[in-house]
């Protein structure tokens, strides 16, 4: 079960959409990073911990078109490589790349990638130096 909720359409999505267009434009590097929910059935840690493990770390992004190789429905955090922080998601759905960002489900507050919302169930935020890898 999602803690978060994505807000993925309207004009705020098509200005992370020119956005990150503009990153690539720019010659940045872009991260993709996915993110991994806890949800609070009595195996959620153990369940997201594996999942974690099996999506891998940060994906390198050199052109729009990697997004392709994004795993299909998992959202992600999504930045250049030489930022540590962003409030833009993306999320690979088919052919369709769905941009948007999270929020609090009670307070509606916007989550950044360096929120900290995994302590209370033991997870540290991670780490500012991942080694990507290559989405190609």
């Amino acid at each position: 079960m999602s803690n978060h909720i994505i807000q993925a359409l309207g004009p705020q999505a098509l200005e992370m959409q020119a956005e990150v267009l503009l990153w690539f434009a720019a010659g940045h590097d872009v991260l993709w990073i996915p993110i991994v929910e806890v949800g609070d059935e009595p195996d959620a840690i153990a369940r997201a911990q594996s999942e974690a493990e099996a999506l891998g770390q940060a994906y390198l992004l050199e052109s729009i078109e990697a997004f392709a190789q994004i795993p299909d429905g998992v959202r992600g955090w999504v930045f250049p490589a030489h930022l540590d922080d962003t409030y833009t998601v993306a999320q690979r759905i088919g052919h369709e790349v769905i941009f948007g960002t999270l929020r609090h489900p009670v307070t509606g507050v916007a989550i950044s990638y360096r929120t900290d919302t995994e302590s209370a169930v033991g997870f540290a935020p991670p780490p500012l130096a991942v080694e990507p890898q290559s989405a190609v």
